[in-house]
């Protein structure tokens, strides 16, 4: 990079704006922390990548103001829920079982909720969306990262084309396992998902 780019700064760079980087982005913006989503979908992919919430997810929706949505709109309370060993199918008698529809936990809230995901992004990036601190840029490509003691920066196209430069205190990776954080800059440096085998 040289002197010539203009760089923008915020505090926080979030690269990806699934539910993870948009709630985020909404947490900070409560809390008046300036942030930047950068996220190459210009529109809410539809896939639905994830199917559950546990309390605590059902929490921090409450914290950025979705708890009105929760239940009528973004999912529903799971009840029970069986475990076999799936040998004979779902002839398998249950060995444990689990009533997810109590609020018996630490929170208030039921244990777990069956959400669509894309209802459920499309609320929490509304949410942040409200906060003035947030920024979301949808359409953007992140090509590059450095980073020294002060600063990290990123590079991107926008979605206009044109090559921007962010830096940030912190940069956050919520694109996903195949993700350009994790794939371009965290497995080159030797961090890699890990998994357990079996």
């Amino acid at each position: 990079m040289t002197a010539t780019h203009q760089i923008e700064t915020t505090d926080v760079i979030i690269c990806g704006c699934g539910p993870t980087g948009a709630l985020l982005s909404a947490l900070l913006g409560r809390k008046s922390v300036k942030n930047v989503v950068l996220e190459k979908e210009k529109d809410i992919v539809t896939d639905p990548r994830g199917i559950a919430l546990d309390e605590d997810g059902i929490r921090l929706l409450q914290e950025i103001g979705l708890y009105d949505k929760v239940h009528t709109e973004i999912g529903e309370f799971i009840g029970w829920l069986f475990f076999t060993s799936g040998k004979q199918g779902l002839n398998t008698k249950p060995f444990m079982q689990m009533n997810l529809s109590t609020t018996e936990g630490g929170t208030g809230h039921v244990a777990a909720i069956c959400h669509k995901q894309p209802t459920l992004e499309k609320n929490i990036r509304l949410a942040a969306s409200k906060c003035p601190s947030s920024e979301l840029r949808l359409g953007t490509t992140v090509v590059a990262i450095e980073e020294d003691e002060a600063w990290v920066r990123a590079r991107y196209i926008d979605a206009n084309g044109e090559t921007r430069w962010i830096q940030g205190k912190f940069l956050v990776g919520a694109d996903g396992k195949t993700g350009f954080i994790r794939k371009n800059y965290l497995e080159p440096k030797g961090v890699a998902l890990q998994t357990l085998s079996g």
